[in-house]
């Protein structure tokens, strides 16, 4: 299981689309969080009291969606150049194999998602202290927010991984993991009315969302606490993914 894992880390570790992602989403919170929210800040946001709480949230959201396809491309390149025989055949066990992919990029998604939901708040105060200005007194519920970023974070990047375990084409995952979320559920939403807060990526979204006015025009679909929402969604993963085990499992897994 050592070696397995450790082929895993090398192959995320040489892949360009790691670093050039990982970037990408670094630099979003650092115009976001330093230059908008920072040095552009008004006396409203400064006199929020939940201004740098809703920096966490705000930052994750945006980039949770960006490197969750580390995973997907770390999957879909082996079925794309044909090396996924490689990982298959360097094991005695091809659950091994998924299961040191998944393990990865668990790894990858929560130290990513721990340093966004931290550099957010710290580059808007930044900001906002080379203006010369001030925050009204921060009401900063750690714990809260630390384990719904980090869930946020992790969850969608494992969403990313199974739609490339069971689809398996790049350009496929790809468009599943834009469509899903957005005009799949927006579709069914329209039809399940409150019971659409039971659609995956929408009780995604109340893990992240609590305590926040949802953006105007957008559907009413039902409140979820955070804890429910997540379990919500925890229950989709695994049904998906002993479905992609299943299939993984089949001797087509290679092609």
């Amino acid at each position: 299981m050592k070696q397995a894992i450790k082929a895993e880390f090398r192959k995320i570790l040489t892949l360009r689309s790691t670093y050039i992602v990982t970037a990408i989403a670094f630099l979003l919170v650092v115009f976001f969080a330093f230059y908008i929210e920072g040095l552009r800040s008004n006396h409203e946001v400064l006199m929020d009291p939940n201004r740098l709480a809703s920096e966490v949230t705000n930052a994750i959201i945006p980039t949770a969606s960006l490197f969750s396809f580390v995973g997907l491309l770390l999957f879909t390149h082996e079925y794309r150049y044909s090396t996924i025989m490689y990982s298959l055949t360097s094991s005695k066990s091809r659950t091994r194999v998924l299961l040191a992919k998944i393990i990865v990029i668990s790894c990858y998604a929560l130290l990513v998602s721990l340093l966004i939901g931290a550099l957010s708040p710290a580059l808007t105060y930044l900001g906002v202290q080379i203006r010369g200005l001030e925050f009204a007194p921060q009401v900063f519920p750690v714990w809260d927010l630390l384990w719904r970023t980090l869930f946020y974070g992790w969850a969608y990047s494992m969403a990313g991984l199974l739609l490339a375990a069971l689809i398996r084409s790049q350009v496929g995952s790809i468009a599943a993991l834009f469509l899903v979320p957005s005009a799949v559920e927006g579709f069914a939403s329209l039809a399940l009315k409150n019971n659409a807060m039971y659609l995956p990526f929408t009780a995604l979204q109340k893990v992240i969302m609590t305590g926040q006015v949802p953006p105007e025009g957008a559907p009413f679909t039902g409140h979820l606490p955070a804890g429910k929402a997540a379990l919500v969604f925890l229950a989709y993963l695994v049904v998906g993914w002993l479905v992609a085990w299943f299939l993984f499992l089949k001797r087509d897994a290679g092609t």
